[in-house]
């Protein structure tokens, strides 16, 4: 009884080692076919595609858009938008003589908020100035401008340093105080070292980085983007090197200006001294922008 037993025991363990050998495979074939269910209709979705508007190139704001500046995009057409996004086919009536609101990435697919039918202007300041007024660049050395960041709408004064000539008495070399570059005799006139007050207050109207464009309007142009786009776009190298300054734009009066070319043939900018003066009662053209001046000492302070 018992040998007979273990035989029958044996028997029902082999089948089920078939039944799971049985569901093992049907089961492969199951995800096997799947799987080619899953592939078949992805490429049918990736082959089911839409022509929209892209852009060729990184585009500034305000550009005005014409063919060269648009490619033809297939995009799956489950991943388009129809109330956002612009049909290649409707280019010419939707994109084309219209200008950008703002800074759009290069290989960007088109969005109809991005784009205006009216040129924003730009540089307002310019048709505020009064008749007096006249705007000049200099160059600019942050870590020189009295230790702080300078920002549009500051006063600044700037003092110049230069060798010159001052007259000296016959008899007393020490007229105009001490002075070891004094040789004595009778020239009338000895070389020293001058410091003179080239502009006493003049305002900062903006800066301009190394490509000559204002910095205070690409700052302008990126407060347009959304939170998530621009901390994007104000993290990337090309936005951080393009709003570095190296000039000022200061709009001062017109003997100012002519103190300026006096020196300007004979004094480097190296030797002007930027300092700032107080900002009570004046109006911070930055102001308008609440994170623009942390966003700008970082980069001051990492771009040195």
């Amino acid at each position: 009884m018992k040998a007979g037993f273990k035989k029958k025991e044996k028997g029902l363990s082999g089948g089920k080692r078939i039944a799971v050998k049985v569901v093992t495979i049907a089961l492969s074939v199951l995800a096997l076919f799947l799987t080619f269910v899953y592939l078949n209709n992805a490429d049918r979705a990736a082959r089911d595609t839409v022509a929209v508007v892209r852009l060729r190139r990184g585009t500034p704001a305000y550009t005005l858009l014409t063919k060269d500046d648009i490619v033809k995009y297939d995009l799956i057409r489950k991943e388009f938008n129809e109330k956002d996004m612009i049909l290649f086919e409707n280019a010419e009536d939707e994109v084309l003589g219209k200008y950008t609101s703002y800074f759009i990435r290069g290989e960007s697919v088109l969005h109809k908020d991005q784009l205006t039918e009216e040129r924003t202007i730009r540089n307002e300041w310019l048709y505020t100035l009064s008749q007096d007024e006249e705007v000049v660049t200099i160059p600019y050395r942050y870590a020189e401008a009295g230790g702080e960041l300078l920002l549009p709408g500051d006063l600044i004064r700037i003092r110049v340093t230069y060798e010159g000539e001052v007259p000296v008495s016959d008899t007393n070399p020490y007229d105009y105080g001490f002075n070891p570059n004094y040789q004595g005799g009778s020239s009338g006139t000895t070389k020293t070292t001058i410091t003179e007050i080239l502009f006493d207050s003049v305002v900062v109207k903006d800066m301009i980085n190394s490509n000559g464009r204002s910095v205070y309007e690409l700052y302008k142009e990126v407060m347009r983007l959304d939170e998530r786009q621009r901390e994007s776009v104000m993290a990337s190298k090309a936005f951080i090197s393009s709003t570095r300054p190296t000039a000022l734009l200061l709009a001062g009066t017109s003997q100012d200006m002519e103190d300026y070319a006096k020196f300007r043939a004979t004094v480097s900018s190296s030797n002007f001294l930027i300092t700032i003066l107080s900002r009570t009662g004046s109006v911070n053209d930055f102001d308008s922008l609440p994170i623009l001046e942390t966003e700008v000492r970082s980069w001051i302070d990492g771009g040195n």
